[in-house]
């Protein structure tokens, strides 16, 4: 397992933040997400008083996306504190946000007005070290993550349904409509895994929290991720980025978005679930071609 960094990496930006001198009161793992590790609560005493940091190993895209949402007017949540790296990779200091995940019911607000005024502020533009979503991005998915994940789980199960998913997807890694949609649609930052397990509900308000799967893409994305959920976006957040419900983008994000999850799906949630994944995934493609056709 990746070590943490050492404490000297870090403490004096935690001090910055906190405005006085810190030391370490406690420290546990923090748990929680589909590839969750290396990561790690803190409480920190500073000048007698409590505060808590979350300390993580991370992707060099995730620090890059943690400093483009720092520029975006508006934005003070989620927020970094320090960032680095070493020998082993790159690591990230962040204030830790006590609430649970989001379970039920509404989207809370913030989260959509967060998404709103990220996707407004970059759209058209690539922040530096954040992933592209092209037609190259796509194939790599499927082929390096989808595929593997929807093969693994027929060697389990020897469930014939699942030989014709992993056909389908083979088939979807260099489909045409995805390749001209992706050419033709404004691309922005996205958070890329905007689910609710990532929306936490702090006591001062929810905060949208890990974005290690940032990537630079149509704002749909995060729009269906969250729709998928029976959450579709409000007028709050259609009247700064009204592009993410034109007719294309929306199919897209469907497409993108049951995609993406297979592997998640083939992994946990069995056969019927990647089947109906796939199906909506294939309804949405179909009428994908037609609405390009009409643009």
């Amino acid at each position: 397992m990746t070590p943490p960094p050492p404490d000297a990496a870090w403490r004096s930006a935690a001090a910055r933040w906190a405005g006085a001198p810190v030391t370490v009161r406690d420290r546990c793992p923090l748990g929680g997400g589909y590839v969750a590790g290396g990561v790690e609560r803190i409480v920190l005493d500073a000048d007698g008083c409590p505060v808590t940091v979350v300390l993580k190993r991370s992707r060099s895209s995730e620090v890059a996306a943690m400093r483009a949402i720092a520029v975006v007017p508006g934005v003070e949540r989620p927020r970094m504190i320090a960032a680095g790296a070493d020998r082993h990779g790159t690591w990230l200091l962040l204030p830790f946000y006590d609430g649970p995940a989001l379970d039920g019911g509404e989207v809370p607000a913030e989260v959509w007005d967060v998404l709103a005024r990220v996707h407004a502020h970059w759209r058209g533009r690539r922040p530096r070290g954040v992933p592209v979503v092209d037609a190259t991005w796509w194939r790599g998915m499927i082929t390096k993550h989808t595929l593997p994940a929807v093969h693994g789980a027929h060697a389990r199960t020897g469930d014939a349904r699942l030989v014709e998913a992993a056909e389908l997807l083979a088939a979807w890694s260099t489909d045409l409509r995805v390749r001209a949609a992706l050419t033709l649609l404004p691309r922005t930052l996205t958070h890329g895994d905007a689910h609710r397990g990532n929306v936490l509900l702090a006591p001062d308000g929810a905060v949208l929290i890990d974005w290690g799967n940032a990537r630079v893409a149509p704002a749909a994305l995060d729009v269906a991720t969250l729709a998928a959920q029976d959450a579709p976006a409000p007028a709050a957040y259609t009247a700064l980025v009204p592009e993410a419900t034109e007719e294309v983008e929306r199919l897209w994000a469907q497409v993108q978005v049951h995609v993406q999850y297979l592997g998640f799906a083939a992994d946990h949630l069995g056969t019927e679930r990647v089947v109906e994944m796939v199906d909506t995934a294939a309804r949405a493609l179909d009428a994908l071609g037609p609405a390009l056709a009409a643009r």
